[in-house]
């Protein structure tokens, strides 16, 4: 009499796919809860997008542009602090709700990747939005990147020497007059960093001197970093001021051709540079959602 064996075979269980979208505050932190709780079990899959391979501590910015601190100490790579969460370099291009894929591309070769979700975060930031102002996105430095700092950095003091080249007194304001459009965080941080940069600086030129140097603030309310109420906002100005910073109240900038910036009640300020720190808007992928978005200072999630 034969024997015969039963051969049991278990079908691989399928494992639940949780995507976040973004490695700033609000993807990092979410990624770094999920290695800890669900993403080394057998049965989840946690993969983190992000465009950029590192964190970055985004509300020292200003002191890199300053050189108070370098790149290095306010970036942390991200591989290596996940350890069970996938993490893939790559910039989103288009979400698909219905079909639950992202359309990415990653790589210096920009090979298109596709990912699927059984649970998405949407976690990717914003970029600066100009509002559609003439010459403003043509000629405007912002502060959203780790470059962005590098190259204000680099701009301020290339404007320094070539300043210290020129005869002309109206040329030497004009370089050195630096406009902060916003008078949030961003917008009062950097042109405090960058008033300190300009005036220790500009002591070692000897064709130059610190009354040519301007640095304003133009900022729509009356009062400075709203999101910290009217006292502490009064106090920061008084600040601001006393280190010679100029804060324009109750206006907004109109344009800028690179050479002047032009205010929205006809003020013209001869400036070779515009910080612009005055707005922001969702990412096209996640703009071109078609859903209502809620937008918070650290995360953007669908409803």
């Amino acid at each position: 009499m034969t024997t015969q064996m039963k051969t049991e075979v278990h079908e691989p269980t399928a494992r639940t796919r949780v995507l976040i979208l973004g490695g700033g505050f609000a993807g990092l932190y979410a990624a770094m809860h999920l290695d800890k709780k669900l993403a080394r079990r057998p049965d989840m899959d946690v993969t983190l997008i992000s465009r950029e391979n590192f964190f970055l501590f985004t509300p020292m910015l200003h002191e890199v542009a300053a050189g108070d601190l370098y790149p290095a100490d306010i970036v942390n790579p991200i591989r290596r602090i996940l350890r069970h969460v996938k993490f893939v370099e790559a910039e989103v291009h288009a979400i698909d709700l219905s079909a639950r894929r992202v359309r990415c591309a990653g790589g210096v070769a920009r090979l298109a990747l596709d990912f699927e979700f059984d649970h998405l975060l949407i976690a990717p930031g914003s970029e600066a939005n100009f509002f559609d102002l003439p010459g403003v996105s043509e000629w405007a430095v912002t502060m959203k990147t780790l470059v962005d700092a590098a190259l204000l950095r680099e701009r301020v003091l290339g404007l320094l020497e070539e300043a210290n080249l020129r005869t002309d007194p109206a040329a030497h304001r004009q370089a050195l007059t630096f406009v902060t459009a916003g008078g949030g965080f961003s917008g009062v941080e950097t042109a405090g960093a960058i008033n300190d940069l300009v005036r220790e600086a500009v002591r070692y030129y000897p064709e130059l001197s610190e009354e040519l140097v301007r640095v304003i603030i133009v900022h729509p309310g009356e009062v400075l970093l709203p999101e910290l109420g009217e006292e502490l906002g009064r106090y920061a100005e008084r600040k601001l001021r006393e280190r010679k910073v100029e804060v324009l109240k109750g206006v907004r900038v109109a344009s800028c051709d690179g050479m002047c910036v032009t205010l929205a009640d006809g003020e013209s300020i001869p400036a070779a540079t515009l910080i612009w720190t005055a707005g922001v808007k969702p990412s096209p992928p996640i703009a071109a959602l078609p859903c209502r978005i809620v937008a918070s200072s650290f995360v953007m999630r669908l409803l």
